[in-house]
């Protein structure tokens, strides 16, 4: 397999590579169009000087003075041009066929290797041809023939193998460029990547500590790295609350299985009387481990995602029989109790009824557990398409880092809290069970103030429709 340094080189020097051929190609070829057109300019000045000197030396007769012979035989053994003047009737008069060109050529010792028969007449061999006219009568033609890969001066080849060194050497400076450059992008982008795959694979291994720290300028690597270290964090909070969860069900199982045994073995060895207090307090903790393990299976049958059973009920008479059950408990704590749900009359919200009963269960029975004096109440808004429910007691707050985990499994909080009975899931099943209601749940506490539990439910309607029971 390919490392991602290796393709991105080879991706950043491949395309480096195809620009540079690419611009060689369009110097090339617009430096050949524009030789071509500069060929055939001289060319047709070449005919044009030679027609007006035919049409200045006109008397009557079509006569070809010696400076105009000089002047064809110039550019025959120079310019490698075969000129022909011809007359009106298309008969030759005076110059140089093809035929003579490519004898010349033939004989020019000037090229530095012999050419092989037949090679100059597989060339592509251009003619143009310029009427000599005058008082719009034409006198004669001249015609002038070349090969254009003869037809350049020594200074033309040199200027043409100047600018082929020029594009040579452009394009070594180009590619060494591009491999620094492809170099550095590689490694500006792949070290990063590098690392980041460095640090998820600490986290695969249980290196829920391991953190990459240095940003990157890159948006997508940067979001990725946030990304990586987000997730570690997330892994590392849940491993602590994982061996918090072990810890928390071991000492929750192993107390009453103490007490179970401890009393057990002190009735055999007569230490304790077999009598019915005996068998009570027993009772009593066979209870607590029965409703631990119930609880533990709720949770599990939250957590499985199993569907509510919803129907639209109103939420104000759900309320007040939860408000009604826990009227006995207000009495015997001598706390101040209330119930403010004036402004929800006649809303009904699409919920499961059983579990929505759990979730003020859970939250009533914790205000009342962890308030000593004061008040604990129930409170209704509607905002939007949302109804809010207020569970809020002065009890003893729950400090601010401990807020965070606070509906994760079996967390009590500070150790100050696990003075209080109670297998520290309720509230975890609270959650859940809000959220398969299309719900949420928040809070806000204060320590030593108190703490404001709020339920978050959609509604369906602020009228009175028919409630099926």
């Amino acid at each position: 397999m390919i490392s991602l340094r290796k393709q991105m080189f080879a991706l950043f020097l491949g395309t480096g590579l195809i620009i540079v051929m690419l611009v060689r190609i369009v110097i090339n070829t617009t430096m050949y169009y524009e030789f071509e057109t500069y060929l055939e300019s001289n060319v047709e000045y070449i005919a044009m000087s030679i027609a007006n000197k035919v049409v200045g030396d006109y008397n009557g007769n079509i006569t070809i003075k010696d400076t105009v012979k000089q002047n064809i035989y110039s550019h025959f053994t120079v310019s490698k041009c075969a000129i022909m003047i011809q007359d009106d009737k298309r008969n030759n008069i005076y110059g140089v066929s093809k035929t003579d060109l490519v004898a010349e050529i033939y004989r020019d010792k000037n090229f530095s290797a012999p050419m092989p028969p037949d090679f100059v007449d597989s060339l592509e061999y251009i003619e143009i041809e310029i009427p000599v006219i005058r008082n719009d009568e034409i006198l004669a033609y001249v015609q002038v023939g070349y090969f254009p890969l003869f037809l350049f001066t020594i200074e033309d080849t040199d200027f043409q193998a100047k600018i082929n060194s020029s594009i040579h050497m452009t394009v070594l400076i180009t590619m060494g460029s591009s491999i620094l450059v492809a170099l550095y992008l590689t490694r500006m982008f792949s070290k990063p990547i590098y690392a980041i795959s460095e640090a998820s694979i600490e986290l695969a291994k249980g290196n829920y500590e391991y953190r990459y720290l240095n940003r990157s300028k890159i948006h997508e690597i940067e979001t990725l790295r946030y990304s990586i270290n987000n997730l570690a964090e997330r892994l590392e909070e849940e491993d602590q609350t994982r061996k918090k969860l072990i810890s928390d069900v071991s000492h929750e199982i192993r107390t009453p299985l103490h007490v179970l045994q401890s009393n057990l073995e002190a009735m055999i060895d007569g230490i304790y009387p077999t009598d019915e207090e005996q068998m009570l307090a027993l009772h009593k903790e066979v209870v607590r481990f029965s409703t631990l393990l119930s609880n533990l299976d709720k949770l599990k049958g939250v957590e499985s995602a199993e569907p509510c059973e919803l129907a639209h009920v109103n939420l104000n008479k759900e309320l007040t029989d939860v408000y009604n059950n826990f009227n006995i408990k207000a009495i015997e704590s001598e706390m101040e109790y209330n119930l403010n749900i004036t402004k929800t009359v006649n809303t009904i919200v699409n919920i499961d009824t059983n579990g929505f009963r759990q979730i003020m269960t859970n939250l009533l029975s914790n205000a009342f557990k962890f308030t000593h004096q004061g008040s604990v109440g129930i409170r209704t808004e509607i905002k939007g398409k949302f109804v809010i429910i207020e569970v809020k007691d002065t009890g003893i707050g729950i400090n601010k880092e401990d807020q965070k985990y606070i509906f994760d499994r079996m967390y009590r909080g500070d150790k100050s809290r696990e003075q209080y009975a109670g297998s520290g899931i309720g509230l975890t099943i609270a959650k859940k069970l809000a959220v398969q209601m299309g719900g949420e749940i928040f809070l806000q506490s204060k320590e030593g103030k108190g703490t404001s539990f709020y339920i978050h439910l959609p509604i369906v309607s602020n009228e009175k429709i028919k409630i099926k029971h």
